[in-house]
């Protein structure tokens, strides 16, 4: 106790921070005895002390405290330091004692609250200066459900009292407790008091303050857990809160009518609730509509309505072609999911033209989540629709690379159903086009465009890789002459390439059409070739016949490793010559 009262008595504030912050372990050292008498009385009369974060390091500390001074019973000893420290003029330390009371009052028995803490909030809660009315709010929701029937009320009256404060922060803090408040009441009481003075936020002047309604609700649902209770207790004011002039309040209500949509059922989301969101859909002020559409997906999960999900693709049609680019973005994102949801008819005919529409959209980001949400839907189509088909076509010559790269995701994902519809050429067509990404100028498209290609002959059989893809691919990235080193970019692409399709190709396929690639560029002119030579040895040797290996792969392996002098290639030639001596 002397070190830490010379601590925190000490010129230098950051050594008082610094005690403060170990009252925990002088508690710990004190015992439970001299932890309630000496360490608390010292630290009442250390409120006076002008160091803030001193005091917010005491505020913290007590919950830590509260360990050592012999059981619950004994809590209520520390609540005068609290209080003295909710009294303080910083926001942070009554921000710290109020935390620390919220939890001491959580592992209090109700004796010790109604004899120790209701007198402290009183004071709190009845105080002139208002940073004691804000701490008191968190608190009535701990002590409420501990004390008699009596002080409940006491605590019901003063929390509707700060309800009304003139001052705007304490204020907030009780619109903040009202619905934890609530559910520590049970569903009578809240019915008698807490919904009337819901309804009554629902009116008030100010729009940030109907803004709390809608958390409130949300709070709420904890108690008011079913269809029932939800629809006589909360829908009336939900309903209400949809028709506010405040656009913040109906962009908060379009964020979590899901959560409504769950607890109201799947019969009463579609009828009742998907309507209000439709209208918010369309509401006029776009951020109103970009928080509908990022949580669209959400409420049509908890309707599952066929008929419900046909009214909200009409309304996309419309939010498709937004002034707004986010509205667009946020629309573009969902297709997908709702295309998945519908039935075939509602997919192919309303989503369809929605998603024909997006991908012609001039925004970058509408197209790429466009072709996201194609790319999703591929594997719950049976067949492939030829407008979109022919609407992905253009998107291969896209001026943004990452619009092109979903665009190879999508096109290829639409391989498989195609290949059982009148499609006009689409397999050559994609095939041609993803051989032409092998050049392009950004390695992003070139590595997808190997991936996706490898996708294809695992799809279409490797029969069809070495004889309808590799010797296109490979033309596009031959080297006529080793000492040319200008598209040695494209002879690292045909490395990538041959790296990928090996997986899905024979030994002796391998052995014919990709090791003579392997082997030549081993021997290329430029490093970062040998480099990735070296490495695609190393993939390829598994997949080989062990004589294949022995006499072709590792003869050009110890020819670069002579006279090597790139510490890289070295290693992953070394590490490749590893592998080939493992093969069995």
């Amino acid at each position: 106790m002397k070190i830490l009262k010379e601590d925190l008595e000490d010129e230098d504030p950051a050594v008082q921070i610094e005690a403060a912050k170990r009252i925990m372990y002088i508690a710990k050292a004190l015992g439970p005895q001299k932890s309630r008498t000496e360490l608390v009385e010292y630290l009442e009369g250390y409120m006076k002390s002008d160091n803030d974060e001193a005091l917010v390091a005491i505020g913290k500390q007590m919950k830590e405290v509260a360990k050592y001074v012999g059981g619950k019973e004994h809590l209520g000893s520390l609540v005068p330091v609290l209080e003295k420290l909710a009294f303080q003029e910083e926001t942070v330390v009554c921000e710290a004692a109020s935390d620390s009371m919220a939890s001491i009052i959580s592992d209090m028995g109700s004796s010790e609250v109604e004899k120790t803490v209701m007198p402290s909030l009183e004071k709190m809660a009845t105080a002139e200066w208002f940073q004691p009315r804000v701490s008191v709010c968190p608190l009535f929701p701990k002590a409420y459900p501990k004390v008699g029937e009596q002080s409940q009320e006491k605590i019901v009256k003063w929390f509707s009292s700060l309800c009304k404060d003139e001052n705007p922060m304490v204020k907030k803090a009780a619109l903040v407790n009202m619905g934890k408040l609530s559910n520590s009441m049970g569903k009578k009481k809240i019915g008698e008091t807490m919904l009337v003075k819901l309804k009554d936020v629902c009116e008030e002047d100010s729009d940030l303050v109907r803004l709390f309604a809608v958390d409130i609700c949300k709070e709420m649902l904890e108690t008011f857990n079913d269809t029932k209770e939800f629809t006589s207790n909360l829908w009336p004011i939900i309903k209400q809160l949809s028709e506010d002039s405040s656009w913040r309040v109906r962009k908060e209500l379009a964020t979590s009518l899901p959560k409504f949509a769950k607890t109201a059922g799947q019969a009463m989301a579609a009828k009742e609730i998907l309507p209000i969101f439709v209208a918010l859909l369309q509401d006029r002020e776009s951020e109103v509509k970009i928080a509908a559409t990022a949580n669209l997906v959400k409420l049509c999960e908890e309707c599952k309505s066929k008929e419900g999900l046909v009214q909200v693709v009409h309304v996309l049609r419309d939010l498709i072609e937004d002034a707004s680019q986010v509205v667009r973005a946020s629309v573009s994102k969902s297709l997908g999911d709702l295309a998945i949801m519908s039935d075939g008819k509602t997919t192919e005919g309303l989503i369809f033209d929605v998603m024909k529409l997006a991908v012609k959209d001039e925004d970058s980001v509408v197209r790429c989540n466009t072709l996201e949400s194609i790319q999703r839907i591929a594997g719950n189509l049976k067949s492939a629709p030829a407008t979109l088909l022919q609407v992905l076509q253009p998107f291969a010559s896209d001026p943004k690379w990452r619009v092109r790269r979903e665009y190879l995701k999508a096109s290829t994902a639409f391989a498989a159903i195609a290949a059982g519809s009148d499609n006009d050429g689409y397999d050559s067509k994609l095939t041609s086009n993803l051989i032409e990404c092998l050049s392009d100028h950004i390695s992003s498209i070139r590595e997808e465009a190997c991936v996706q290609l490898a996708a294809l002959v695992k799809l279409k059989g490797n029969t069809w890789g070495v004889k309808k893809l590799l010797p296109e691919a490979l033309k596009s990235v031959s080297q006529t002459d080793l000492a040319e080193q200008s598209n040695y970019i494209t002879r690292m692409t045909g490395l990538i390439l041959l790296e990928n399709v090996s997986q899905h190709l024979s030994a002796q396929q391998i052995t014919e059409h990709v090791c003579p690639f392997v082997e030549q560029c081993l021997k290329d002119g430029v490093e970062n070739v040998r480099f990735k030579a070296a490495r695609a040895a190393a993939t390829i040797i598994p997949l080989l016949s062990k004589k294949v290996v022995r006499e072709r792969i590792v003869p050009a392996l110890e020819a670069v490793q002579k006279g090597e002098q790139d510490t890289d290639i070295l290693f992953f030639s070394e590490q490749a010559l590893h592998i080939a001596s493992q093969k069995k």
